[in-house]
């Protein structure tokens, strides 16, 4: 968590001043080839980084086999951008997109070189690594970015942003991870870790074609500048919802894999890690929510206002997205992973359908549709935990109906309060920021809830452990 909230707030400030800098279109052009640059990450990996993740006893022909082949991977699919540029170009006719995907996507075999240290890293729960590395990388690729933007580079700024902190994560992962490739390949291995990786990879796939689809369909769809807004909303919905569920699941899948056949406590904290990130993120996401406009008016300028009801729709997403992403998790550590599979093909039918009857009503109806997706699909992971495992709904349902009911009457004052009676941005910004999560922590200790008590304890856990050491 220190991690990725020491990401955020580095990414948040960067992103906060390249915005001013930068103009919507050069969002809007990034945003028409995310797709195919998220497809050939994806299509690289292979599933392999989960694989070897799950894998209880990795030797050095796993290691090697997996690196080899995504490395192999993405040469492939760096070729295969390369001669398509142009195609894509003439797709959106903006001839400048040959030349951006051509320069952006050597970050795909950048990220092929480091992908097994992160397995390595991540299966040995050393976080305390990774994130330095993380935290020196977004500080060297904002202020790339910046630095450019400033200097007037326009989308190359964005370009180069991503490419100079690939490089730098490069670099971190091997100094500090202690493994180098060995000229190993096993077809055996292979075969073992594709067996795993090819659900994830599925996942993973449909995941980026269904969810990242809307960037190709707005570029087309619409003007250079609606994406742009677009782009933006779901930049910081990535930095603070996104980058929260990628913090839990990085520990969720190794720790609870680690005691899948201990029943008893694989429940208990179960139960326990679910009440708590439900209760930040409900805290969160409010915050998000009603905070997002004053936010744009103030740090972003009002040329950014129009993406501010993308923001605050897709943060709507941040109260149901990383519970159903550690519900998957959890699945997958138990060993249940068909289960998770099929939930999540029928969350993506659902964006599917979403995306075919929907488009014609605007991007506000697109991303609506998302999010009732990730609903639908929470539901369906909270009942096969339950039901595999044996948990009770109560345990996990009850604390998050008085998490909805408080976040109700928090939305209730800032609306009819605070927004009616307070009139300048700056005031609405701090009122929305500070007293609203104090009456929000109020009202969670009054409706008898426990996760604060367990949310203390496990710090208290924290700090005698380190006092220990």
């Amino acid at each position: 968590m220190l991690d990725s909230f020491g990401v955020y707030l580095v990414k948040f400030g960067f992103s906060v001043a390249i915005a001013r800098t930068l103009s919507p279109d050069d969002y809007g052009l990034m945003g028409m080839i995310v797709i195919f640059i998220s497809l050939g990450q994806m299509l690289m990996q292979s599933g392999f980084s989960m694989a070897l993740i799950q894998k209880k006893d990795t030797n050095s022909y796993d290691l090697s086999t997996a690196f080899w082949f995504n490395l192999a991977m993405a040469v492939l699919i760096y070729f295969i951008l390369f001669f398509s540029a142009g195609a894509i170009a003439s797709f959106f006719e903006k001839p400048l997109l040959i030349n951006i995907i051509r320069v952006a996507a050597i970050g795909i075999i950048l990220n092929s070189l480091c992908s097994v240290q992160v397995s390595i890293l991540t299966k040995k729960m050393d976080f305390r690594k990774l994130t330095w590395i993380n935290l020196g990388g977004v500080f060297i690729s904002g202020s790339t970015g910046l630095i450019m933007a400033i200097k007037g580079y326009e989308v190359w700024a964005l370009v180069f942003q991503t490419l100079a902190g690939n490089a730098f994560y490069l670099a971190g992962l091997w100094i500090t991870s202690g493994w180098k490739p060995e000229f190993l390949f096993s077809v055996s291995s292979f075969r073992s870790l594709f067996s795993f990786g090819s659900r994830i990879l599925l996942q993973g796939l449909t995941d980026v074609i269904f969810t990242k689809s809307y960037f190709p369909i707005i570029g087309k769809l619409f003007s250079v500048s609606q994406l742009g807004f677009y782009s933006n909303a779901n930049r910081f919905y990535e930095i603070f919802i996104r980058q929260t569920s990628n913090a839990v699941t990085r520990v969720i899948f190794p720790a609870f894999s680690d005691i899948q056949d201990d029943r008893v406590r694989f429940n208990t904290n179960y139960v326990r890690s679910f009440n708590i990130l439900s209760l930040a993120m409900f805290l969160g996401s409010m915050i998000l929510i009603i905070s997002s406009r004053p936010f744009v008016a103030l740090a972003l300028t009002p040329k950014w206002l129009p993406a501010v009801p993308y923001m605050q729709i897709f943060f709507i997403e941040g109260f149901f997205f990383p519970l159903m992403m550690f519900n998957q998790n959890i699945l997958y550590s138990a060993g249940y992973g068909s289960s998770a599979l099929r939930i999540d093909m029928g969350r993506k039918a659902i964006i599917l359908i979403g995306i075919v009857f929907l488009y014609r009503y605007g991007i506000k109806a697109l991303i609506a549709g998302q999010v009732a997706s990730t609903l639908l699909a929470l539901i369906f992971t909270q009942v096969a935990v339950a039901g595999k495992r044996g948990i009770q709904f109560s345990s996990v349902l009850l604390p998050v109906f008085k998490l909805m009911l408080i976040s109700g009457l928090c939305f209730l004052f800032s609306y009819y309060v605070i927004d009616r009676f307070v009139n300048p941005d700056w005031a609405q910004l701090v009122i929305k920021s500070t007293i609203i999560p104090v009456a929000f922590l109020v009202m969670v200790r009054i409706a008898g809830m426990d996760t604060p008590q367990d949310i203390w304890s496990l710090a208290m856990e924290f700090v005698s452990k380190k006092k220990v050491q």
